[in-house]
């Protein structure tokens, strides 16, 4: 599993869109769905089987729009990261994404390089994530 932030609202098509160009894979290899659709998802394992990422994703608040939990990809979450960082530059869809640094996100395609910024859990709550530059 593998998670991040999208920081603007796009719809789920334009999620699945980004997974896409993330993953290299087929769009109709990419099943997203939102948290609240979950608790009623059922999908056949021969059609998980041909997944490659099933997404669920939670709207949040604060700095960002969406949490997205990736599910079923192949890759380590280093070739992940990089595919996101990647995609969301080229794309110009931001994104923050979890790095090594303690409670640090790479906030990528909102300007030429990625910036590294930190979560400010004081702030912040259930599904709420505030983002400052400094720890």
């Amino acid at each position: 599993m593998f998670d991040f932030l999208i920081k603007y609202p796009i719809s789920i098509f334009e999620i699945r869109e980004f997974l896409a160009a993330v993953l290299n894979c087929p769009f109709d290899k990419i099943f997203v769905v939102s948290s609240e659709e979950n608790a009623d998802l059922e999908i056949a394992a021969e059609e998980l089987d041909k997944l490659c990422c099933l997404c669920i994703g939670t709207q949040v608040e604060g700095d960002a729009a969406w949490l997205l939990n990736l599910y079923r990809i192949e890759a380590t979450d280093d070739e992940i990261e990089k595919r996101i960082i990647a995609a969301s530059q080229t794309k110009q869809i931001a994104c923050y994404v979890p790095n090594d640094n303690w409670n640090g996100y790479l906030l990528t395609g909102s300007s030429p390089t990625p910036i590294q910024v930190y979560e400010d859990e004081e702030v912040a709550g259930e599904n709420k994530y505030i983002f400052t530059n400094a720890i």
